[in-house]
């Protein structure tokens, strides 16, 4: 796996391979994003809640369907946070939870932004 910057949003290889996949379709790849974006909106907020009620098995499946979504669109820091939460809910141990929460929602705050800014180099 690559080292990335402590900073960095997103994985540059999968995003390059997101890229060759796509075929330099601008449009299937706003799609990509736009899917994503959709699953994290309906999803997050179920997330939230479950760590809110200790839903502990809610936590872990909700946790680990986001992170294969996180994981698929290149956000690889904001999947191993998901991992962090999906391991917490299965441990029954939410201690931290809600810092780990509002660290992936910044992520999300800026992920269309650097989306973009990633692929428009290429058009």
């Amino acid at each position: 796996m690559t080292r990335m910057p402590e900073d960095a949003l997103f994985n540059e290889e999968k995003l390059a391979e997101l890229h060759q996949i796509a075929n330099g379709n601008i449009e299937f790849l706003n799609k990509i994003a736009t899917t994503y974006i959709q699953q994290f909106e309906a999803k997050y907020p179920e997330l939230q809640s479950a760590v809110e009620s200790k839903d502990y098995s809610r936590v872990e499946q909700l946790a680990h369907l986001l992170k294969g979504a996180s994981y698929s669109v290149g956000l690889e820091q904001t999947a191993l946070l998901f991992h962090d939460l999906e391991v917490a809910g299965e441990n029954a141990h939410l201690d931290g939870a809600t810092e780990t929460l509002a660290t992936i929602e910044s992520h999300s705050n800026r992920f269309l932004t650097e989306w973009n800014t990633h692929f428009e180099q290429f058009t």
